[in-house]
């Protein structure tokens, strides 16, 4: 028999530990890819539901012709709609990443940034668009920026969300 979704969605408890003693910044700053990578949370406001991002230039993160890689570019961006998402619409919701996008814009080669916020419009849109249907795909733009907040790269996250119902089946 099929647990349902209802029952079984939730942050692996690792992190749900991580997070409980260390705090979210901080936990997630020991993520050893994050960590290797030069990137950092700078701040969190859960208040706000805002995340501030670095990327510092770095051996382990310069490409081939001295800019960053792409790959590290993509993974400042990867977690932290989903994870805002999740805390702010709770736990009667399925969030996943499901389609991401970058597009390269202006060569780099010191530190980047990238600003992460979800408002209560975009909570009260999805919450909206899913009384109409079952699941829905919403998407965001972030702009990774350098220190005089010139456009570096744009990436397009696309997010699912689904409502979470006991009946639900352990289909996505």
């Amino acid at each position: 028999m099929k647990e349902n979704l209802a029952d079984s969605f939730h942050p692996d408890p690792k992190w749900k530990w991580m997070e409980f003693f260390l705090g979210f910044k901080k936990a997630i700053n020991l993520y050893s890819p994050f960590w290797g990578s030069g990137i950092k949370v700078l701040n969190y406001n859960k208040e706000k539901q805002q995340i501030n991002v670095q990327l510092k230039m770095n051996f382990f993160n310069k490409g081939y012709m001295g800019t960053h890689f792409g790959g590290s570019l993509y993974s400042m961006c990867d977690p932290f709609y989903v994870y805002l998402l999740m805390k702010s619409l709770g736990s009667s919701y399925m969030v996943w990443d499901k389609r991401a996008e970058i597009e390269y814009i202006k060569r780099n080669n010191n530190s980047v940034f990238a600003k992460f916020e979800v408002s209560e419009n975009d909570i009260e849109t999805i919450k909206s668009q899913l009384m109409k249907q079952k699941k829905i795909d919403y998407s965001f733009t972030i702009n990774v920026t350098d220190s005089k907040e010139n456009t570096i790269a744009l990436v397009k996250k696309t997010i699912y969300v689904r409502k979470l119902t006991p009946k639900s089946k352990n289909r996505i």
